[in-house]
């Protein structure tokens, strides 16, 4: 098996976990107990992320739920959202949830070119996602020079991952990541704030980037 051919199986590993069953409760462990006593970024942490950055004009990149984006306060009744993501059941729940914003949906793989023609955006925001992503970041970070091409010149890209390397982590974070290591939904044990600021600095001119727990929480413009 060729390194093309490990990460496509990686991919596909990692995306049979997103399914209808696993997204009943995500939102409740992920945010009601991982982020906050895991990761240590709580969700009002993630909401100011949120309203510090997004637009009436915004690209949601590995939706989720759309639990994040449902709570968003836009300064618009007139917006456009994009919804972009690999697996099905995903987009079909976020957009079920954000419904009332009549949503355009992207099913796309962060790791290959994007084809689709799509008219640009001012927010773009990727949150929790990298860490799900097969290669270290000189390999995945190529999602975020595919996700440039579709940032308007002054636009903002933002999110979250969650790093394993030279961050502080506790028992449940310790146990957390070795599990959705060896499971596969994670693919993240080479993930290091050094490495993730290269790679956003390698295709971005201005990175804001701190860390909490054992999430960095980024902003990033061309």
């Amino acid at each position: 098996m060729n390194e093309d051919e490990k990460i496509n199986h990686q991919v596909k590993k990692s995306q049979k976990y997103f399914n209808k069953l696993s997204l009943f409760f995500y939102d409740w462990v992920l945010y009601g107990i991982i982020s906050k006593y895991a990761w240590g970024c709580s969700t009002k942490r993630l909401d100011d992320h949120y309203a510090n950055y997004i637009s009436n004009n915004h690209l949601e990149v590995g939706v989720g739920t759309g639990y994040l984006l449902n709570r968003v306060r836009f300064q618009s009744e007139k917006l456009r959202l994009g919804l972009m993501d690999l697996s099905q059941s995903c987009l079909q729940k976020t957009a079920k949830a954000v419904a009332r914003y009549q949503p355009e949906i992207y099913q796309q793989n962060l790791l290959e070119p994007i084809t689709e023609s799509i008219a640009s955006f001012d927010s773009i925001s990727i949150n929790y996602v990298m860490h799900c992503v097969p290669g270290s970041f000189k390999e995945k970070g190529v999602a975020f020079k595919h996700l440039k091409s579709l940032l308007n010149e002054n636009g903002v890209l933002f999110g979250t991952t969650v790093l394993y390397q030279d961050v502080p982590k506790g028992l449940l974070a310790r146990l957390v990541l070795a599990i959705m290591n060896r499971l596969g939904v994670f693919n993240n044990k080479q993930d290091s704030l050094e490495e993730l600021r290269n790679c956003l600095s390698s295709n971005f001119s201005h990175v804001e980037l701190q860390v909490e727990g054992c999430t960095a929480i980024f902003s990033v413009r061309p």
